[in-house]
């Protein structure tokens, strides 16, 4: 019987390959970035991490009263204080391909090298979403303009993008929860143009909510920080007391927003004529985890297709399944992790969900 089949990856007829591949474009993934890493050791006896926080105590407005006369032990009242543990754990994640050995006769040497990237980026932005829905999903979420609902947004009601207005709101509910910031405030330097920066949140923004961001007063291009601080990947400026930080992996909720006007983003995908609605996070120190399993944890803002130290890349060779391979026919490649996620301290953060003012094209 004669095996031909090629369905997983075609084979190619009649063509001539350039030698070397085409860029994939990779995206930006930065959800990681602030975070606080748990990692939970192979063979340790769990797959749960747990995080413990001690709340502050109560502020003593009360003189203390003289000791006199006959004393007793203990001589002051003292307090107890108050622990919250917060626990998340860890699950596996994975993918993998499927090659026939007619494949591999096939197609020109390198193939496999492409495959592996492509498995590489796969498991980045798999793990990126995964993160970022923990803050999205989690925070409380503030609506733009005077929207009550999310259908409400980028209609009559709720205009255009991303304002000053909700920032500063997001930002005074951030700060008088006393969440931490991340970045302290850096001054001007002597170098023509650079502007002083206010200690900053991190805020996680998709790139059509960039330029919305770009057109606020008092914002700060980050070619203007001229090596003041260090920069994240993906940074693009600075307003409002938050850092920013703009990728195509923060959510679009399609068409769920309120009926256009032609002043949003329309969900041109659909029939429906509503606004997009995105979802913008920004978030303090410790405000969210993240956890990992056997070794050094992600926790920084990466680009998929980066080398991520809690990857396992896997490849099985032709004939390594034994019975279940039996004429030597079959490879996989494959990536292999583990994720967990859980939001630290739910007033250090906050979901703005908003449209997008629509771009010229």
């Amino acid at each position: 019987m004669a095996l031909t089949t090629t369905t997983e990856i075609a084979g190619p007829v009649n063509v001539v390959f350039q030698v070397n591949l085409l860029r994939n474009a990779k995206a930006l993934a930065p959800y990681y970035l602030g975070t606080e890493p748990a990692e939970i050791s192979e063979h340790s006896g769990t797959f749960t991490a747990k995080w413990r926080r001690i709340e502050n105590l109560t502020p003593v407005t009360t003189a203390l009263t003289e000791l006199s006369g006959s004393i007793s032990f203990p001589t002051r009242q003292g307090v107890q204080p108050s622990v919250t543990d917060l626990t998340a754990t860890v699950a596996k994640y994975g993918n993998y391909i499927l090659l026939n050995e007619e494949v591999d006769l096939i197609n020109f040497n390198g193939q496999a090298a492409k495959l592996s990237e492509i498995l590489g980026m796969n498991a980045g932005q798999s793990l990126n979403r995964l993160q970022r829905d923990i803050a999205e999903d989690n925070f409380t979420a503030v609506l733009a303009g005077a929207a009550t609902t999310a259908t409400d947004i980028g209609g009559t009601v709720a205009l255009a993008g991303l304002g000053l207005s909700e920032i500063a709101t997001t930002v005074n509910q951030l700060n008088r929860q006393n969440a931490m910031l991340f970045l302290p405030k850096t001054e001007g330097s002597r170098n023509i143009g650079t502007t002083p920066i206010r200690s900053a949140y991190w805020g996680f923004c998709h790139v059509d909510t960039e330029e919305d961001i770009r057109t606020l007063t008092g914002f700060v291009p980050v070619e203007q920080y001229s090596s003041q601080t260090a920069v994240e990947r993906g940074e693009f400026g600075s307003v409002g007391g938050v850092r920013w930080i703009a990728t195509t992996e923060a959510s679009i909720d399609t068409g769920s927003g309120d009926t256009t006007t032609g002043s949003a983003t329309v969900d041109v995908r659909g029939t429906t004529n509503r606004s997009d609605v995105y979802n913008t996070v920004i978030y303090g120190k410790e405000a969210v985890g993240s956890v990992g399993l056997g070794t050094r944890h992600v926790k920084e803002s990466y680009v998929v297709g980066d080398r991520l130290p809690g990857v396992q890349m896997i490849s099985h060779g032709k004939g390594s399944a034994g019975s279940a391979d039996p004429l030597n026919e079959v490879t996989t490649m494959g990536w292999k992790s583990w994720h967990a996620g859980v939001v630290l301290n739910s007033n250090w953060g906050r979901c703005i969900r908003h449209a997008a003012s629509v771009l010229s094209a």
